[in-house]
């Protein structure tokens, strides 16, 4: 008898056959294997193929049974199945040894082989371990057909004949359907990432033509993917994986889309701005439940993304679709900003109770590790949602200001004690000192500095206030930009937004007398403040394209008592909190004018820091060259004079340089500096004052040296707000 004629069926051995067949493929149809996704498709297709491999494998060599039941073992990880699976091995064995026909034998093998292998998953590569088990099972399959009279092989070949027919077919088709699904699906994804887009620019009308029409091409794209010529790809595997996955993305992103559409509808920018000091708060009540639907429809979208991730899918498909979950990723946290900033912003505005807010009028051109020097104060009320400018002064009004100027006490934070504390803020007998309002800023962390004015503000003669902004000269210039220009007497030309700050940071020094000029800068803030509370405003997606940027710079903070409030402003980057490491690198330059004048916009500070040891960064060196251009004369003596009879143009500062790794060594100009050596806000810090002659430069070089623990590496860095140029590059070696 030839190879092809080998182990025939005879008797009842058919019949055995037969029902070890349909045994497997009813086991194997509820096994949980998955080739095109559809739970009905699935369980028939893997049913089908399992009995036929089943009973096709009775007339196999048992070295094929055998090898069969090995790749079983060999690639599932579930101890019961190898166990299985291994059985299988020592039947074939045992035919392959006692040189036996057993039919049946081999197809109890085979049954076994089959069951582990429709339930080793998909790993690797487009389900490579599935891959290979439905390659193997097909090559058993083949060979034990071989092994069968002609008649079934051409009846078996006139089935797959059928099959490969119905496969071409349903290829044709869900090709035909894919090409007219491509443009609108291209469409949707474009048009959904516009909406984002116009989302991020505070463009609520444009976002929302934008969401409608990707709802449109979604629907669009997913009537061509369903379309009747494209129904037999559901029986294709890998086939039947993407075109459900784009099916599934198109219905729920049009649905998604459909939301944040009919969310954005409801929200009437104009209803949220400020006029003549007035918002209506039941215009932003109004809002959260629109915003709410808009963060539910981010959501689902972002839900339809993580559901279709598999590994049968296409990478082009993969790569659309991780590009559109990173954009929603970033809108999500914007939602959610914005709908915690709707959920707050009633309280906030004076709705329940009225607020009192104080606000920190700082320039540069005097430099504290916080921005600038404090010279005046504004307290604002706000109450139902009405605005108004309750107090105004400079800073020796506070100082001399309370029931009992001399005996301000201040008893924390302690961090803020520690580093700070003997700069005037402490006296030995516990009370305030005199110069605490004019060096309030010097910390570089504002909730830090926030807190200490809350402390002394009700003790230095105002009232109990709920939080603190600060804004420097290009606020204020920011300000002027939405009311017009100022003209204030003494001033020759108009204050614009284009000159403001610069006339503030260096042309009031033009006018020669101290009061003059005093009076001058106090009537410049307190114009602005009340022209902006008199005027109507552009919306607040407007108004964050003017004011974001500044409180990235540092240049405009917000902090609040209530602990919800405070951490909306860090999550939208107003709290000008000093970086936290978290086990990685960090450096940053403070500079506190130590000489009681207006010389920092003379100051250019450029950093260098070069990290080496590998990601851990273990060694480093911070580079810091301070040029000052001041003039030597030609200047009021209170812009390049100073307290320390040093002369004039001369800039004397206390110089802080904080970092993640311990100072090992400094030098300026190669010789080495005394440095002191403390920590602060969770970092090192090493501290001296500097003075620098006007035309000259320094430059300090700092050692560094110990471990990090975070891994990746990262760097935090922060930047002061400076009247003068400021430069920091960074390099890892």
């Amino acid at each position: 008898m030839s190879a092809a004629r080998r182990n025939p069926l005879t008797g009842e051995q058919p019949l055995y056959v037969q029902v070890l067949a349909v045994i497997s493929g009813f086991l194997a149809g509820y096994g949980g294997a998955a080739p095109t996704g559809s739970a009905a498709v699935d369980t028939v297709l893997v049913a089908v193929s399992a009995a036929a491999v089943t009973w096709a494998a009775a007339t196999a060599p048992w070295w094929a049974i055998a090898a069969t039941c090995g790749v079983a073992a060999a690639f599932s990880t579930n101890p019961l199945m190898i166990a299985i699976a291994l059985v299988g091995v020592g039947i074939a064995g045992f035919i392959g040894v006692k040189q036996r026909n057993l039919p049946w034998a081999r197809a109890l093998a085979a049954l076994l082989a089959v069951q582990v292998l429709t339930r080793i998953g998909n790993v690797g590569f487009l389900g490579l371990s599935a891959i290979i088990a439905c390659a193997t099972l097909s090559a058993l399959f083949v060979i034990g057909l071989r092994r069968r009279p002609s008649k079934v092989r051409r009846t078996a070949y006139i089935w797959l004949g059928g099959v490969a027919a119905i496969m071409v077919v349903a290829v044709i088709g869900l090709a035909l359907a894919a090409l007219s699904a491509r443009a609108p699906l291209q469409e949707a994804n474009r048009q959904a990432k516009a909406g984002l887009k116009a989302l991020n620019l505070g463009d609520i009308p444009g976002a929302a033509k934008a969401f409608q029409a990707a709802e449109t091409s979604f629907r669009s794209a997913a009537d061509d993917l369903d379309a009747i010529w494209a129904q037999p790809g559901r029986v294709l595997p890998v086939v039947a994986q993407n075109r459900k996955a784009a099916i599934d993305l198109a219905e729920q992103g049009a649905g998604a889309m459909s939301v944040a559409a009919t969310a954005l509808a409801q929200v009437d920018p104009e209803s949220l701005r400020v006029v003549a000091g007035q918002i209506d708060l039941d215009a932003v009540r109004a809002l959260a439940e629109p915003f709410t639907d808009l963060g539910t429809a981010i959501d689902g979208m972002q839900s339809t993304i993580e559901g279709l991730s598999s590994q049968w899918l296409i990478t082009p498909l993969q790569d659309r679709l991780s590009d559109l979950s990173d954009d929603l990723v970033e809108n999500k946290v914007r939602a959610d900003n914005a709908l915690l900033a709707v959920q707050l912003a009633p309280d906030m505005l004076g709705g329940t109770n009225t607020r009192r807010y104080f606000i920190a009028f700082t320039t540069p051109a005097e430099a504290r590790g916080g921005g600038g020097f404090m010279g005046n104060y504004a307290e604002i009320t706000i109450d139902n949602g009405r605005i108004s400018m309750s107090a105004f002064g400079r800073h020796t009004d506070l100082t001399n200001g309370g029931a009992d100027p001399e005996g301000k006490v201040l008893t924390g934070p302690d961090e803020f004690l520690k580093r700070w504390g003997r700069f005037g803020f402490v006296e030995t007998d516990g009370t305030v000192g005199p110069d605490a309002w004019r060096q309030i800023t010097m910390a570089p962390d504002f909730p830090l500095t926030a807190d200490v004015i809350a402390r002394l503000y009700p003790q230095s003669g105002g009232r109990e206030i709920d939080g603190v902004f600060s804004m420097d000269p290009q606020v204020l210039a920011a300000i002027v930009g939405l009311t017009g220009p100022l003209r204030v007497e003494g001033v020759n030309a108009e204050l614009t937004a284009a000159n403001l700050a610069e006339f503030v940071l260096r042309g009031q020094y033009d006018i020669t007398a101290n009061g003059d000029r005093i009076e001058l800068l106090d009537v410049i803030a307190e114009t602005a403040v009340q022209k902006l509370l008199s005027r109507s405003l552009p919306p607040p997606a407007e108004l964050a394209k003017v004011f974001g940027p500044l409180s990235q710079d540092g240049r405009l903070n917000a902090w609040s008592k209530v602990a919800a409030e405070q951490d909306l402003f860090e999550r939208v980057g107003m709290a000008g909190d000093f970086p936290a490491l978290d086990g990685g690198d960090g450096v940053a330059i403070t500079i506190d004018n130590a000489g009681g004048n207006k010389i920092d916009p003379f100051l250019q500070v450029t950093t260098d820091y070069r990290a080496t040891g590998g990601a851990t960064g273990s060694t480093g060196v911070v580079t810091v060259t301070l040029i000052n251009s001041a003039p030597p004369s030609g200047l009021p003596n209170y812009v390049i004079g100073n307290s320390s009879d040093l002369p004039l143009g001369t800039n004397r500062m206390f110089f802080s340089v904080y970092t993640a790794l311990p100072v090992t060594a400094a030098t300026m100009a190669g010789a080495p500096i005394g440095f002191e050596i403390d920590t602060s806000l969770g970092w090192n810090v090493a501290s001296a004052y500097l003075e620098i002659p006007p035309g000259e430069t320094r430059t300090v070089v700092l050692d560094l040296a110990g471990q990090l623990t975070a891994v990746p590496y990262s760097l935090a860095t922060r930047t002061q707000p400076m009247a003068g140029p400021q430069s920091f590059t960074a390099s890892l070696g």
